[in-house]
């Protein structure tokens, strides 16, 4: 099964996120789909898992001292992984699993990692409304603020919709 992360953020956003404002929390909808979160102490390189062990419930684990709008980014990374993960798996879900979002995420190399970081990026400034606020004169500093990313991360998704 070929997934695609816009039309997967958009089934979370459009279910669990319902008519709620920005910044989109992606720790509440975690919880909503049965994860725990949790904000503890990882290797300096990594700045969140999902950890699935067999009979347990997933859990996303964030960096203690990322700062608020990396640890949005990176648990809505690692929600993506899960929801790869429970969208293509046709078997019970009786996996154990553990991503760690290290330095390779960001590389563009591993399938995995791109549609995880896609899904994040749809999921906290989806498309429609990113062009709505750029179309109402909306600056950078100003969408960066409102969807709780950082000036990066807005980059990013600005040059991957080709509006930059």
């Amino acid at each position: 099964m070929n997934l695609n992360p816009q039309t997967e953020a958009n089934k979370v956003l459009e279910t669990l996120w319902l008519n709620q404002d920005f910044p989109v929390d992606p720790v509440s909808i975690a919880k909503k789909m049965g994860l725990q979160v949790l904000d503890t102490e990882l290797p300096p390189s990594v700045s969140g898992a999902l950890i699935k062990e067999a009979g347990a419930d997933p859990i996303i684990a964030l960096h203690y001292a990322d700062h608020s709008n990396r640890k949005r980014f990176t648990c809505a990374h690692e929600l993506g992984h899960y929801v790869s993960r429970i969208e293509s798996n046709d078997e019970s879900l009786e996996y154990e699993y553990v991503d760690l979002r290290g330095p390779n995420a960001s590389n563009g190399t591993d399938a995995d990692e791109i549609f995880a970081n896609q899904f994040a990026a749809n999921l906290l400034m989806p498309e429609a409304i990113l062009k709505k606020l750029l179309r109402s004169g909306k600056n950078h500093f100003n969408l960066a603020m409102y969807f709780g990313v950082s000036h990066e991360a807005l980059k990013h998704r600005l040059k991957a919709l080709r509006l930059l």
